[in-house]
């Protein structure tokens, strides 16, 4: 047996073995590690990694218990350390990994363990010129780990001055390589004209689009082996770009996309593990007992059961699970259980009732088609929106992707084409006999003119919290009795996420959304057509000849 080779899979193998408990994203990454010393075209750089782990173990720790003791690595950060810088191509020597997404819970050392990569990078890389930046959603979340990467330089000189540091308010030069490390941010006003080495992105989560990470991304491209390094904890929005990045990352994982370059260490609980379960909690908290504690942890949970409205927070920072805001009227999970792929095709001599939320002007409109079949309700909603509203919109990076994959229909123009919407339901009244369409009158009397026009059975449905009380309460009753079923359509999902409910004194009920663009129309149209099918006379679902 070669010792020197097996002292670098002991982690991943005690993982794979259950000798260590271990989520089942880390199971697939030690898994895949494991695979990978079979491979003929890559090899494993030995020296590489020590020479990390041993730059690593020269800093020392600056607060708390840890004060002024060496950063001593735990299993679990070498084999990190491992997957980083140990695995090079044989053809080129330089290394496979390139881009690298860590999730785990609050107070496991995640900024520390990112910021003594970071000054690694810095200085020990064999980069000539090397950039490394902090980024982070704002200033203050990217002054974090620049003021661990300050702190551990003050440890390296013993608190003297040293002529290969030059330090700055928000960036270190380390002259001998003429090489800087940097704080970015997104509220910066110029982040372009970069040409990183190394990047660490601190707590993704809170991002809200792509654009920094992209940027970072995009300056790399002169670099041999460049670095890209998410770190974050999990949040509570389902459709930002880390979940998206999170999303990838696992079917990398699962087999399902190959990309040799990407590294992931998803430390989290499965599904079906009780958060409460103490059992579970190292899933989460690799650093359980030494950097985190289980006192703290079990403080946390009790406190979370006597005050419900931390429970979310608590199970998503401590227990890094991606959950919607405790606010949220139907959490996403449900709202994920019952959506499978629908077509209006599926449905053809149906009766369908339907749902307008129309924009007034320049915003989101939805349409939602509703059929009553085998005691189910099925929801087909269908979104448009002008296409120079996207560019300059705070949503505009979610409506392109969606516009991508065929889940939005764009319109030309700076306004709602009502033309468009209205040949679109009569194309609808072609395969399906629509029985009522549900609208709100405020802004749409012409619309309303067109529509009698054509012939199309228009109905007002006022938005009122009093009017939308019913149909709420009873949407809300038919999801969590598994009687409804909506398309697998991501802006409609997206939708139910930004739903809030608002009350008045008599316990009348209506969706809301908290924030301008957390757009919710998506559910206001299926109300809608719900709602208009409680205030009409029943009609059995026969099907008619066309």
């Amino acid at each position: 047996m070669d010792y020197a080779v097996e002292k670098y899979k002991e982690y991943a193998t005690a993982v794979v073995n259950g000798e260590v408990t271990a989520g089942s994203y880390i199971k697939l990454a030690c898994e895949r590690y494991l695979r990978w010393w079979q491979r003929d075209d890559i090899y494993f750089d030995h020296t590489a990694v020590e020479r990390v782990v041993n730059f690593i173990s020269k800093l020392k720790h600056f607060t708390g218990t840890h004060n002024g003791k060496p950063f001593i690595l735990q299993p679990w950060q070498k084999w990190i350390i491992y997957n980083i810088f140990g695995w090079k191509w044989k053809s080129t020597n330089t290394r496979l990994t390139k881009n690298v997404y860590i999730e785990i819970a609050r107070k496991n050392g995640k900024s520390a363990f990112a910021s003594a990569i970071a000054l690694y990078c810095l200085m020990c890389d064999n980069e000539a010129n090397a950039e490394v930046e902090l980024i982070a959603n704002s200033r203050k979340q990217a002054g974090i780990c620049f003021k661990m990467c300050a702190n551990f330089v003050q440890s390296l000189t013993n608190g003297r001055k040293s002529k290969y540091f030059k330090m700055y308010r928000d960036k270190i030069d380390f002259t001998p390589t003429k090489s800087m490390l940097q704080v970015l941010s997104s509220d910066a006003n110029n982040n372009d004209g970069w040409s990183s080495s190394t990047f660490i992105c601190d707590e993704y989560h809170s991002h809200n689009t792509s654009a920094m990470y992209d940027v970072m991304k995009s300056s790399q491209g002169m670099r041999q082996q460049p670095l890209a390094i998410t770190i974050t904890t999990a949040g509570f929005n389902l459709f930002s770009p880390c979940y998206e990045m999170r999303k990838t990352n696992v079917e990398i994982l699962q087999g399902v996309k190959q990309d040799d370059t990407q590294f992931s260490a998803i430390y989290a609980l499965d599904e079906g593990d009780e958060w409460d379960n103490k059992d579970c909690w190292i899933k989460s908290n690799p650093n359980l007992n030494i950097t985190v504690k289980e006192q703290y942890l079990s403080e946390q949970v009790q406190q979370a059961k006597n005050n419900t409205s931390m429970e979310v927070s608590v199970r998503t920072k401590n227990f890094n699970q991606w959950l919607s805001s405790s606010s949220v009227w139907i959490n996403q999970e449900k709202i994920n259980e019952i959506s499978q792929p629908l077509a209006i095709e599926d449905f053809t001599g149906s009766v369908c009732n339907m749902g307008v939320d129309l924009a007034s002007v320049s915003d989101l409109t939805a349409v939602s088609i509703m059929v009553e079949k085998d005691d189910k309700y099925y929801f087909i909603t269908r979104y448009y929106l002008p296409s120079e509203v996207i560019e300059n919109h705070p949503n505009g990076t979610l409506y392109k992707q969606w516009q991508k994959h065929g889940y939005l229909t764009v319109t030309n123009g700076n306004v709602t084409d009502y033309d468009y919407i209205t040949n679109d339901i009569k194309e609808i009244n072609q395969k399906l006999l629509i029985n009522q369409i549900a609208y709100d009158q405020f802004n749409a009397s012409q619309w309303a003119i067109q529509m009698t026009s054509e012939g199309l059975p228009i109905a007002p449905f006022c938005q009122s919290l009093w009017n939308f009380n019913k149909p709420t309460k009873e949407l809300e009753r038919l999801i969590l009795s598994n009687k409804v079923i909506i398309d697998d359509n991501p802006i409609t999902r997206w939708c139910f996420q930004n739903c809030v409910l608002k009350f008045d004194h008599n316990e009348n009920s209506k969706p809301i959304k908290e924030q301008p663009n957390n757009k919710i129309d998506g559910v206001i149209s299926m109300i809608q057509a719900l709602g208009i099918t409680l205030a009409q006379p029943q009609y059995n679902n026969q099907i008619f000849s066309l």
